[in-house]
């Protein structure tokens, strides 16, 4: 994200909040109205992945992170496909453990750009590094949960 890189913490704050958002409503109105289709789930999916491997990875190089988490949120993603086949026209098949991490890498790339926008408590920088670690175990464990319900089936 450009704002990102420019430090205009308000605007992508903004930008979050705004994503977020559009991202509940346009799931929840496609339920309503009963157009939930294969390849809108796999765009939304897609989309949400993007959005939150972006704003983490500039993040991360914002402030000198390691970026092992957001070659895993890619990894876990490709695999989420593949595995679901639905580059094949098939629906996405979740797992609990991966749809946590989604909602977690959500939280993280919030509270990430929260910490620019509000100065912190000095605990709150070593919690997001908690965070951070504990997505990166978490999503190696879902990835490898997927890969091994993948040989046994």
């Amino acid at each position: 994200m450009l704002t990102i890189s420019q430090q205009l913490w308000l605007v992508s704050g903004g930008l979050f909040l705004l994503a977020v958002a559009s991202d509940l409503v346009d799931g929840a109105l496609a339920r309503r109205r009963d157009q939930v289709t294969k390849i809108g789930g796999l765009i939304d999916h897609a989309a949400d992945a993007t959005f939150v491997t972006v704003t983490i990875t500039c993040m991360a190089l914002q402030q000198d992170r390691s970026l092992l988490l957001s070659f895993l949120i890619i990894l876990a993603f490709a695999q989420y496909v593949l595995d679901s086949q639905a580059h094949r026209g098939q629906r996405l098949i979740a797992s609990s453990l991966g749809r946590y991490n989604g909602i977690g890498y959500f939280l993280l790339a919030g509270a990430l750009l929260l910490a620019e926008v509000i100065p912190p408590p000095s605990l709150w920088g070593d919690a997001l590094m908690l965070a951070y670690w504990a997505l990166i175990i978490t999503t190696v464990l879902s990835i490898l949960d997927r890969g091994f319900a993948q040989r046994q089936s």
